[in-house]
């Protein structure tokens, strides 16, 4: 890559697989090094369409927006998506939820409490207020995490419905079918439940995960298998103190509530109800 693009890339090379946060941040620091104001994480398994980045960057403007994502429809079905907004949902378990698209929906966007990392855009404001992505996720739910401490912070996650890139979804883990992801899924999804609601919690919807894969009529043993050993382990890897991440720790902005224990007692805030743009 550095080759084929000369100076026009600059490429990070890990001797080894840090993950994605500590990649993420690695890249993220790097341009703010360079003065960057505004940086755009996009997954290496997307296609991005031709004026992507033109629009993107002109909808953040006209809307002042900290913290962007885009519709992100299936590579292999593009009339699907992988991401259409998303909402967190504290129910039987805590779960974020990627929403499906709708065509007939001519909004040009709205208010998310959840962005998928594959395609992210963040300002450095932003960055200096709520931190850098939690190092303690290897892979996976990094991302909610993030969008748990902007909701914390009271920031703002906007959703540009009409824009769009294409994505192949779990492609460096062998697909989201594979034991790979799973172990990986997980793990992570364990240690965030940990972090923010705590370990009697995390115990809890772990036999309730289990409970629902011995449940499924067509059972397979290797998956259920491999997603309980990744469960074990997040139940006791080790999680890394917020104030240890570099660009946290700002005043500018606060929010009483802690945004998932506060919403337990409250209706679900549905798609059709949120802020429009």
């Amino acid at each position: 890559l550095s080759e084929a693009t000369g100076e026009k890339v600059s490429v990070i090379q890990n001797p080894t697989n840090t993950g994605f946060a500590r990649a993420a941040n690695q890249g993220i620091c790097a341009a703010l090094d360079r003065g960057a104001e505004f940086v755009i994480l996009i997954n290496n398994d997307t296609l991005i369409p031709s004026g992507f980045l033109t629009r993107f960057l002109a909808r953040r403007d006209a809307l002042e927006a900290d913290v962007i994502a885009p519709r992100i429809m299936r590579l292999d079905r593009p009339e699907e998506a992988w991401y259409a907004g998303g909402h967190l949902e504290y129910g039987w378990i805590f779960r974020n939820i990627h929403e499906p698209y709708d065509p007939k929906d001519t909004r040009s966007g709205w208010i998310v409490d959840f962005a998928s990392g594959c395609c992210l855009g963040l300002s450095r404001h932003v960055l200096k207020t709520v931190g850098l992505f939690d190092e303690s996720f290897f892979v996976y739910w990094e991302d909610t995490d993030f969008c748990v401490r902007l909701k914390e912070a009271c920031l703002p996650l906007h959703y540009a419905h009409d824009i769009f890139i294409l994505h192949e979804g779990g492609h460096a883990s062998g697909g989201e079918r594979s034991i790979k992801f799973n172990a990986l899924y997980w793990k992570s999804y364990m240690q965030f439940v940990r972090k923010h609601l705590g370990g009697t919690v995390a115990i809890r919807t772990m036999i309730r995960v289990s409970l629902k894969e011995l449940g499924r009529p067509h059972k397979r043993w290797r998956r259920l298998s491999a997603i309980s050993a990744a469960m074990a382990k997040g139940l006791i890897a080790p999680l890394v103190p917020l104030s240890s991440i570099p660009c946290s720790g700002s005043d500018e902005v606060t929010c009483n509530e802690h945004p998932l224990r506060s919403s337990r007692s409250r209706t679900k805030n549905r798609p059709a109800d949120r802020k429009q743009f």
